[in-house]
């Protein structure tokens, strides 16, 4: 009897072994899988980490400038060297010719300034004022170009200044850009060769921005609400102005030149040139720090010629030197300057 007792309690120990064992058995073959490979991701104490780039510097927006809508006739002008409708103004200001209007100055050039909403118009010696505003965080260069686009009387000659000398009989016009300021006026007169460009600079206001994040854009600078504006926005005016000698014979059905006005804008970059402007006349610009290495051509009908070393100009001392038959023969056109700093300027002909 005793025997079997002992018999018994040994077998349940076998199979109480026996279990145990194989419940360890198959939490071991769950940790490594079905086919005994370890399906865990990551280990005790173990990472891995990506590194995410925000991107490189911040930019602003490229540039956008509206130019001027310039109304139909701004530029148009009357020539009245003999005076006649002051002749013809009677004593209460009523003009037989032009009713309704105001003419103002003394130069026998006058340009319609301005119609008030009654009709009533007035006329100076001065067209209307346009304007740009640079809303760019970026300084902007703008220019002005005026030129002839139809000569006028073979007797017309241009005159330099809107004063002429005394005993000058000449059939002398003055036609020019100016930004109209009283002291130091920026001013391009019109002259033989036909063509007249003024350039000034208007500072843009990085403050009137701010650091922006959108899908579209990325990271950017982006123009603050009006409300928000740190300062106000820069601009710039250009008007005509004229004048013609009165002291002068001026006959009857004189042809006067037919113009044009060219607005246009560019980011604004320190010239390494004297000049942005190049003449016949005038036919060398200093260029400082920097060496040229190559000057092309561009003429007036948008057409490009690579001018050739010693032959269509020189660069020495500083100093570039352009053949004056080439530019009397492209006026209206340019030049592309190519420098040792790899940056191309551009030089007006006139």
């Amino acid at each position: 009897m005793m025997a079997k007792k002992n018999m018994k309690r040994f077998i349940a120990i076998v199979l109480g072994t026996t279990m145990a064992v194989g419940s360890t058995m198959t939490a071991f073959a769950a940790d490594l899988g079905g086919d005994g490979e370890d399906t865990t991701t990551s280990e005790q104490g173990v990472a891995e980490g990506e590194g995410q780039y925000e991107g490189g510097e911040m930019k602003y927006p490229e540039l956008q400038v509206s130019l001027p809508t310039i109304p139909a006739g701004t530029y148009n002008y009357i020539a009245d060297p003999n005076g006649l409708i002051s002749k013809t103004t009677g004593e209460d200001g009523t003009i037989d010719k032009y009713e309704n209007s105001t003419f103002t100055g003394s130069t026998g050039i006058f340009f319609l300034t301005s119609t008030a909403d009654d009709g009533t118009k007035t006329y100076s010696e001065n067209s209307a004022a346009l304007s740009v505003t640079n809303e760019n965080a970026q300084d902007i260069d703008v220019s002005v170009k005026l030129e002839q686009m139809q000569e006028g009387d073979p007797s017309i000659q241009f005159a330099e200044s809107a004063t002429f000398e005394s005993g000058d009989t000449a059939n002398k016009l003055y036609l020019a850009i100016t930004d109209g300021e009283a002291q130091d006026p920026n001013i391009a007169a019109l002259s033989a060769n036909g063509v007249a460009t003024v350039k000034t600079k208007v500072e843009g206001v990085a403050e009137n921005y701010e650091p922006a994040y959108s899908e579209q854009n990325g990271y950017s600078y982006e123009k603050k609400a009006d409300n928000d504006l740190a300062a106000d926005w820069n601009d710039c005016s250009f008007n005509l102005t004229g004048a013609i000698n009165t002291a002068a014979k001026w006959g009857d059905d004189v042809a006067f030149p037919t113009i044009k006005v060219t607005w246009s804008y560019a980011e604004h970059r320190d010239s390494a040139l004297s000049s942005d402007t190049i003449s016949q006349a005038a036919n060398t610009v200093t260029v400082t720090d920097a060496t040229v290495t190559g000057v092309k051509l561009v003429k007036a009908n948008g057409s490009e010629v690579a001018c050739s070393s010693g032959t269509h100009y020189t660069f020495k001392n500083g100093v570039l030197s352009v053949t004056a038959s080439l530019l009397g023969n492209n006026v209206g056109g340019k030049l592309k300057v190519t420098l040792d700093t790899g940056i191309t300027e551009e030089i007006a002909i006139q």
